[in-house]
């Protein structure tokens, strides 16, 4: 049971701190987060990550909805690697881009990626 109520004081009727103003709370960028967690997947429809974009993906996406078939170009951040599917939900030809690189997309891959997952 929870020693506090609604009003952000305990049953001793002493006052909560902010949940910031305690030393080793902090409020991450999702970029900080993501590379804590072991990193993301970004996608630009325009080469060279230009043009629209799609990042600080974390978790795998069995399906970019919208953004399916637009992906011209890829940066992953931290050190994990990650999978892109030229099919929704992880099918099709498959490409594994390594952690820390990025690049444009080439050949069959160029504007033909719909699903991605962490490898």
């Amino acid at each position: 049971m929870s020693n506090i109520n609604n009003h952000g004081v305990d049953m001793n009727n002493q006052q909560i701190k902010d949940l910031y103003s305690i030393e080793v709370v902090q409020d991450l960028s999702h970029e900080a987060a993501a590379t804590i967690s072991g990193g993301a997947l970004d996608l630009s429809d325009g080469s060279n990550g230009d043009g629209a974009r799609r990042n600080n993906i974390g978790r795998a996406v069995a399906s970019f909805r919208s953004f399916n078939n637009k992906a011209s170009w890829y940066e992953v951040t931290g050190r994990r690697d990650w999978i892109v599917y030229t099919g929704v939900n992880f099918t099709g030809k498959s490409r594994r881009l390594q952690a820390g690189t990025k690049g444009n997309f080439t050949g069959t891959f160029n504007n033909d990626i719909a699903s991605a997952r962490p490898a």
